[in-house]
């Protein structure tokens, strides 16, 4: 287990010092940011020589410093909060010091700040419990839970075990738990609203997860090629609203040329779209507004138009022209190494946030941030789906007391909002990662657009990787055909099927 402890040596004044730094960090049109947060940078308004503020001008956009609406004499006298954690790649619970990393600091003084605030001490035991353990994940909390066993606060799972806790019937409905408030920034109201089902909530994410935003899907441009094949700049076009995705499949025509001339299409070559891994092709589907479950007016879940629409097959078609008919596209499960990524030899690659961290920026390539393209021109903005593994909150039906557990999630959500996001978003996003002019603007509207879908959390129950309609769909593309028209019949048996079995469960039947 780690024990984060409120560090009796540090004031909390330092908290608000490093608050304040992060907020008004910011970084030149360079390359890099460097990760240490200067804890002299003036907060906004305060009188600075000119060079300073020439030199280190605040972001254009901070986040607001909005208030929760915990009472300020809740105190839990130095209970320990219990919170069973899944593994994941990057830093999101805990930091066990200070390190000079503006997103481990972040969390240090969040969780800090927590313990002070509400009188109590966070323990957090990490298990596996990704996409080849949450099964593991969930038993272990369902063990707890039909032992009457209260060893367990709060949950932080991957998004499929959150789906699969709720219908065991383990988890609380958030909706019912004191101090939890769904109508503060750090909710993400469009989450909300789709994961709640017969007005009960029984997962949630947002500021309180690092996670969500860097599976954020978005796309890579390679603007030194762009500029090389006398292209328009893609940025302008998004700005625009006009970044769509046959804007994307025109600009990409004409790109190939086969660099390692093998005369066959390999990894290694140059094309106008590079897509990597199956779940990145959610960019095309979500990001035209597309879902594949939606919440009825009755309250029940019901499979959406939107799988089997004309929009769709046309966005296979789409896909399926550019990776097989034509040189200019290349799609791959896997590659051989992520240097064929750092390479940079392709236009446009489709990705999430992390992937932009561990690859593109290491990368000697000169790059631009696009948004998910819209369908069309006609669509009102462009939206932005979040890869599978990102946390979910949740509180089990065994917690010791469920209202002391929801007033720690919203403290952790509130704190991670005013510190651990603009830490991650406008120091390190926007800038660290950055390295195209417009490139800040782009990622405002990238993370305003976060769109989620209510049939991912219930991927297991809808059929899983073998029929469910988000991996049906991205078959099409994996396999260069476009049978879905022809073949639901079958499959709308299925889905129909596995819906009512959901329903049903959400009931409590």
């Amino acid at each position: 287990m780690k024990h984060i402890s409120l560090k009796k040596q540090l004031c909390l004044v330092l908290a608000v010092l490093m608050l304040l730094s992060i907020m008004t960090a910011c970084a030149d049109s360079g390359d890099e940011q460097p990760d240490a947060v200067e804890t002299t940078t003036p907060a906004p308004g305060a009188d600075t020589p000119g060079d300073a503020t020439e030199t280190t001008p605040a972001p254009e956009e901070t986040t607001p410093a909005t208030p929760d609406n915990l009472p300020a004499d809740l105190k839990y006298n130095n209970e320990q909060i219990d919170f069973l954690a899944w593994k994941q790649g990057v830093v999101e619970y805990y930091a066990d010091e200070q390190n000079g990393d503006a997103v481990n600091d972040a969390i240090y003084y969040r969780n800090m700040t927590v313990e002070e605030r509400l009188g109590v001490t966070l323990e957090f035991n990490e298990i596996k419990g990704n996409s080849s353990a949450f099964q593991e994940y969930c038993q272990t909390v369902m063990t707890a839970v039909n032992a009457g066993d209260d060893s367990y606060d709060a949950l932080a799972c991957y998004l499929r075990s959150a789906g699969v806790l709720t219908l065991q019937h383990g988890l609380e409905d958030l909706l019912a738990v004191d101090y939890v408030d769904f109508t503060q920034p750090w909710w993400p109201s469009s989450l909300t609203e789709l994961n709640t089902v017969n007005d009960k909530l029984f997962f949630m994410s947002g500021d309180i997860a690092t996670s969500l935003l860097y599976q954020m899907m978005f796309m890579i441009y390679n603007t030194q090629l762009g500029t090389d094949l006398a292209l328009e700049d893609p940025q302008a076009l998004a700005l625009e609203g006009k970044w769509t995705q046959d804007k994307l499949l025109t600009m990409a025509t004409g790109a190939y040329a086969d660099l390692d001339t093998s005369g066959d299409k390999t990894e290694t070559d140059q094309y106008g779209l590079f897509s990597y891994q199956h779940p990145n092709l959610d960019i095309f589907y979500m990001g035209a507004g597309l879902n594949y479950i939606d919440p009825s007016d009755s309250g029940e879940l019901v499979l959406a138009d939107d799988i089997l629409s004309e929009k769709s097959y046309g966005i296979i078609d789409k896909l399926n022209n550019i990776f097989y008919n034509s040189n200019d596209g290349f799609f791959t499960k896997s590659v051989s190494d992520t240097s064929v990524l750092m390479a940079g030899t392709s236009l446009f690659y489709n990705i999430t946030g992390q992937l932009l961290t561990q690859t593109f920026y290491n990368s000697e390539m000169s790059y631009s941030i696009l948004p998910a393209p819209k369908y069309d021109e006609a669509q009102a903005s462009y939206l932005t789906p979040v890869a599978f593994t990102h946390s979910m909150y949740c509180i089990p039906v065994s917690a010791k007391n469920a209202d002391m557990s929801g007033a720690v999630l919203e403290c952790m959500a509130s704190e991670g909002y005013r510190q651990v996001t603009p830490a991650l978003f406008e120091s390190s996003f926007k800038y660290k990662y950055s390295k195209g002019e417009n490139d800040a603007k782009i990622f405002e509207m990238i993370r305003s657009g976060v769109v989620f879908d209510i049939g991912r959390p219930f991927f297991d129950e809808l059929g899983g990787d073998a029929s469910s309609p988000i991996r049906v769909w991205r078959q099409q593309i994996e396999n260069g055909l476009n049978r879905l028209s022809s073949s639901s019949k079958t499959y709308l048996k299925r889905w129909e099927t596995a819906i009512v079995n959901i329903n049903k469960g959400l009931l409590g039947e």
